[in-house]
């Protein structure tokens, strides 16, 4: 499935940037119709979750796996199994959360640059993530963006984030995107706890 999942991601990025006549067009458009015909027998339904393809059974984790791209592997920024997510790679780091990533035309938004939505997606999945990382998953409450530079496409990005603090159910968190060492942007989130998004896990 991941090997599929790349080859999909490698499509977005030929079509995003396709500039071929029209019986180029017609041709490939008819032969991705067919794959989606042929694959359609085989899709789940719903309802969706970006922990598991289908509900865990009862007394099953439900997040399993150590690294976000491991426990949200259907996720739109991490996740291995979702061909929209670029993705970005993640990691623990002692109390930390740090990741990459090389974001391609498919992600652009000013010339040259990354979509903003783009980088707040991707810091509320930074920041969301290291909170289930400590045992406090939560919902986003709010997100706020500070856009210091353009973020460049097709460059190594590296981002971290940290918990600040919590207060009784609200969760605190911060992370920055940089490029080559300077700072693109940052972001700090209030995460709320809530016992609808069962994604405690205790500390590895």
């Amino acid at each position: 499935m991941i090997e599929l999942n790349d080859a999909v991601r490698a499509l977005i990025e030929r079509v995003r940037t396709l500039d071929a006549p029209d019986d180029v067009v017609k041709e490939a458009t008819a032969a991705i119709n067919a794959v989606v015909d042929a694959l359609e027998p085989y899709t789940y339904k719903g309802p969706y979750q970006q922990a598991q393809l289908r509900a865990p059974e009862e007394g099953q984790p439900v997040l399993r796996g150590k690294e976000p791209a491991e426990f949200f592997a259907y996720s739109p920024v991490v996740g291995p199994l979702n061909p929209l997510a670029p993705p970005v790679e993640m990691h623990i780091d002692g109390d930390r959360l740090r990741g990459s990533v090389t974001l391609g035309p498919a992600y652009n938004g000013p010339p040259a640059m990354v979509h903003g939505g783009v980088i707040a997606l991707i810091f509320d999945e930074l920041l969301g993530s290291l909170n289930v990382v400590h045992g406090l998953g939560a919902f986003t409450g709010t997100l706020t963006v500070r856009y210091e530079r353009p973020t460049p496409l097709g460059e190594p990005l590296e981002m971290e984030s940290w918990i600040e603090r919590t207060e009784g159910r609200k969760v605190f968190t911060a992370g920055e995107l940089r490029h080559n060492g300077v700072v693109t942007a940052r972001a700090e989130g209030i995460f709320i706890r809530s016992e609808l998004l069962p994604l405690d896990r205790q500390p590895e």
